[in-house]
């Protein structure tokens, strides 16, 4: 039987906590990481970094995690200019919403997985 060569190299993972202790650590998985039919599934594309991950619910999508500020701006905004009556108003609610959420983006050491 072949191997199936699912153990990691967990060095920068291990680094990243090392040198990172007080930070949490976020796993995202993508789509393609629970496409199947099976109750757990083994991800080979599993990198790691330092980011930010908006720890807060968003009223346009309640599955979605943000860990890409320029997404989530095009989102908010998106979101908002369906209530906006003009430009002006569009963008003191976009500045103020951006405020709001500010608080909510945390630093963490995210693990992407996928397939």
């Amino acid at each position: 039987m072949d191997n199936l060569n699912i153990i990691k190299d967990s060095a920068e993972l291990r680094k990243l906590i090392t040198e990172n202790p007080e930070l949490p650590i976020v796993v995202m998985v993508g789509q393609e990481a629970a496409a199947s039919e099976w109750c757990w599934t083994y991800c080979t594309d599993v990198r790691c970094g330092i980011g930010e991950v908006l720890d807060h619910e968003v009223p346009w999508n309640d599955e979605q995690i943000y860990d890409d500020k320029t997404e989530f701006e095009e989102d908010l905004w998106d979101y908002l200019s369906d209530f906006a009556d003009t430009v002006p108003e569009l963008e003191e609610e976009f500045k103020r919403s951006k405020e709001d959420y500010a608080q909510h983006w945390h630093k963490a050491i995210i693990v992407r997985a996928d397939n």
